[in-house]
C-alpha cells in the first residue's frame, strides 16, 4: 500500500534525522516506525481483552515457582520503586 502523509516540518527534520542515524532510507524508517506501532496497538489491544488476573497470572506463577515469600517480595518492589525514583530525579536534573 502507498499512502502520502503530510507532517509538521519539525516532526519532518526529526524523522529525517532518525533515519539519517539509523542509517536508513525515509521510506524504510517510516515503514519500519507504523509496523513497531501496529504491533504495539495489537499487544494493547490483546492485553485490553484480558483480566488483570489473567494478565499477572504468569508474574504469579514464577513468584510462586521461585519460592519467594510475601517480605521478599515487597522488598523486592520497595527497592524497584526507590531506583524509579532515584531515577526520575535524576533525569529531571
Amino acid at each position: 500500500m502507498t499512502i502520502t502523509i503530510s507532517l509538521p516540518p519539525e516532526i519532518e527534520e526529526s524523522v529525517k534525522s532518525q533515519a539519517n542515524k539509523d542509517g536508513k532510507p525515509l521510506e524504510d524508517y517510516v515503514e519500519s516506525l507504523v509496523e513497531k506501532g501496529s504491533r504495539r496497538r495489537d499487544r494493547i489491544d490483546l492485553l485490553a481483552e484480558k483480566s488483570f488476573d489473567e494478565i499477572l497470572a504468569p508474574f504469579r506463577r514464577d513468584v510462586e515457582e521461585s519460592g519467594m515469600n510475601d517480605e521478599t517480595l515487597e522488598a523486592l518492589f520497595t527497592e524497584a520503586r526507590k531506583q524509579a525514583s532515584r531515577a526520575r530525579k535524576e533525569r529531571a536534573s
